[in-house]
């Protein structure tokens, strides 16, 4: 039955302390596991076709070398995070003949594959993209680098950009038959909010499952609405397990100050993490005063930096912990206490730190809304490699 405002749960303090114990244990696996889960994303292609871009587009940070063009001779792992990207040697070669190369890569255990081209695809390509599909990997075609396409169709052609992308979707739905992809992704790094970058994006995403699809969608940038409500779910599912440490340990820690000492510790986490998933830690936002370049505004900046002092610094987070202490348990918050149990509903830890993560969330996200309105109304980085 789920207690109810009227009918309030016991405290924590008079729940057994092995009780208690095992709650706190459950809560820190959620955390652990979310923080362990990876998504492997192998990228196929060749040099010069903007992988590397396209990975720092992709995760909204600058975490691959852009400029130096060579051949991928062996799997080259970049890490973000929760994502790993695996930029991956060509397929076709006297080093990675394709009839031992899906095997010799383990291409098995990968969970999504980008093939992607700034050119055209090949026979090595276009045979490769059919035994992936032939494993039930999702295998996404990218035709990178589509702005400069257009800029050259519009000045060598006369075409119009519709024009443009209907000839090189068709163009390469052609390279991949018999069995070709039901879309082709037209992207820029340059101008990642424009084009297909954001769809892809949000598709890889669906199709994955469970906490895979909760861990791409975390740590891949937002730009659009829809990645953003969906960085919203995900960021509201991480308040609960840190909810309901800080509940056990007000009940663990009865001596004054520990508990809050405590429940700060676990705010700062929560905080950092927030600030991840919505692209706000410093690495994050160097990428995106890129994109913005001269528009990136003193008032943004100056609003970043109270975030980080609110919600970031000890002395912040304890002044909130404070006035958010007596308030009455958030509406939202209810709905936690099946999964939670009666242990923790009463708990001011469980109240407050509940309360004071949806407030984190909010301003975080008004905050992405505030840099994707930005980079919405044009901006461009470099795109090489």
């Amino acid at each position: 039955m789920v207690p109810t405002h009227n009918c309030p749960p016991p405290a924590l303090a008079d729940a057994q302390p092995t009780l208690i114990r095992d709650f706190a244990s459950r809560c820190r696996e959620r955390i652990e596991e979310f923080e362990q889960t990876q998504v492997r994303c192998g990228l196929i292609g060749p040099s010069g076709s903007g992988k590397s871009s396209l990975i720092n587009a992709i995760a909204g940070e600058r975490i691959a070398r852009v400029g130096v063009v060579e051949t991928t001779n062996d799997p080259l792992e970049i890490s973000h995070r929760g994502i790993t990207f695996v930029d991956l040697p060509g397929c076709g070669t006297r080093r990675w003949p394709k009839d031992t190369y899906v095997e010799r890569l383990n291409l098995a255990s990968y969970d999504c594959f980008l093939l992607v081209t700034a050119q055209r695809f090949y026979e090595n390509d276009a045979f490769l993209f059919h035994q992936l599909r032939s494993l039930g990997k999702p295998c996404f075609v990218v035709r990178n680098m589509i702005d400069r396409a257009i800029e050259d169709g519009r000045h060598d052609h006369g075409h119009d950009e519709a024009e443009i992308r209907r000839i090189i979707q068709h163009d390469i739905t052609a390279q991949l038959e018999p069995d070709p992809p039901e879309r082709v992704y037209l992207t820029s790094a340059r101008q990642p909010a424009q084009h297909d970058l954001q769809v892809l994006l949000v598709d890889i995403g669906a199709a994955l499952a469970g906490l895979k699809q909760s861990r791409f969608v975390a740590d891949m940038a937002a730009y659009g609405q829809e990645a953003l409500q969906r960085k919203r779910k995900v960021a509201q599912e991480r308040i609960p397990p840190y909810a309901g440490l800080a509940a056990a340990n007000g009940s663990l820690n009865p001596v004054p100050g520990l508990d809050l000492a405590a429940d700060v510790s676990l705010l700062l986490k929560l905080g950092e993490e927030i600030s991840a998933i919505y692209g706000l830690t410093s690495s994050q936002f160097d990428y995106i005063k890129r994109l913005l370049g001269p528009k990136a505004l003193p008032s943004l900046l100056t609003k970043l930096a109270q975030f980080g002092t609110k919600y970031l610094a000890r002395e912040g987070l304890i002044g909130l912990l404070k006035r958010l202490a007596s308030r009455e348990v958030s509406r939202q918050s209810t709905r936690w206490i099946p999964l939670a149990g009666p242990l923790i509903a009463a708990g001011i830890g469980w109240q407050s730190t509940f309360m004071l993560g949806e407030q984190l969330v909010d301003e975080a996200e008004a905050l992405a809304e505030e840099i994707l309105a930005d980079i919405l109304s044009g901006s461009e980085v470099p795109q090489r490699g």
